[in-house]
């Protein structure tokens, strides 16, 4: 940024506000010591609902971890009484995940 009174690019940002959609950046300069601010404004594109393509959810996702036949056995090992935490030894994730899947918080539509 150019100083507006030398147009020196000899400057600094001193502090930095961010207000909604707004960034104010309060500047010095290092040659003349003159302080100004500048305000930027970004614009964010909308993205229209028809450009949206809907992503899969539980297994259907192609990044899903899990199949459909471990689904089945996380939800029966944990009725039948394991814990989350062996569960979870087993295939290599973390105890809360387990237990959203046995709780039919993640995975919702393997039923």
């Amino acid at each position: 940024m150019n100083c507006r009174k030398c147009n020196s690019k000899n400057t600094k940002v001193t502090v930095t506000e961010h207000k909604q959609e707004v960034t104010w950046r309060y500047c010095k300069c290092l040659d003349c010591s003159t302080k100004f601010k500048t305000i930027e404004r970004y614009e964010y594109q909308k993205r229209s609902p028809l450009n949206l393509v809907p992503i899969p959810k539980g297994c259907a996702n192609y990044n899903s971890r899990f199949t459909p036949e471990d689904i089945y056995d996380i939800r029966k090992r944990y009725e039948k009484g394991d814990s989350a935490a062996q569960i979870a030894i087993k295939y290599g994730c973390g105890r809360s995940t387990i237990q959203r899947i046995a709780t039919y918080k993640t995975y919702k539509d393997v039923v």
